[in-house]
């Protein structure tokens, strides 16, 4: 292993049979990292993408939860309005002290939380297979790399965005 930036070939590119000599092999296996890297973006935009359904549908369990939980400060008045939720603890309820009580961690859906795992897992492995191919330090590589997450966010960037800011 060269030990400085070069583009000369006869380095280990991920595994041990794919060590790309020729230039028509170091072209190749640049190919491939653009693509490695497009879809790389992808996961991350469609894992985005998913974030957003996972927190809306997470939020109308949460208000389908506490709307079935209700109790009336009045009995006489079946105004919405006047109700609030029930505390298991044996304090008075306030409407004021629980009014202003909010969930700050969404619940635990293992269907989301586990597919949210999964992704992470997925992730990493693209992330930590990505860097292994700089620790190279073979230019071309890093060019691809670079080149191919640029593509790869141009395309797929936009995904997942809530009101063009970052989820």
């Amino acid at each position: 292993m060269t030990p400085w930036l070069h583009f000369s070939g006869g380095d280990y590119l991920i595994f041990e049979t794919w060590m790309p000599e020729s230039k028509g092999a170091i072209a190749g296996a640049c190919i491939a990292l653009v693509a490695f890297c497009i879809l790389e973006r992808w996961i991350s935009a469609f894992r985005r993408q998913m974030e957003i359904q996972w927190g809306a549908l997470a939020l109308i369990l949460q208000t389908q939860r506490t709307s079935t939980n209700v109790q009336y400060v009045d009995d006489k008045a079946k105004d919405p309005s006047d109700a609030i939720e029930e505390e298991p603890s044996s304090l008075p309820i306030t409407s004021a002290r629980v009014r202003s009580r909010q969930r700050l961690v969404p619940p635990f859906i293992p269907m989301h939380d586990i597919a949210r795992g999964i992704f992470q897992a997925v992730q990493s492995l693209f992330s930590y297979t990505l860097m292994l191919a700089v620790m190279t330090f073979n230019a071309s590589y890093i060019i691809s790399i670079v080149v191919g997450l640029a593509i790869g966010e141009v395309l797929f960037g936009r995904f997942g965005r809530l009101n063009g800011g970052r989820v």
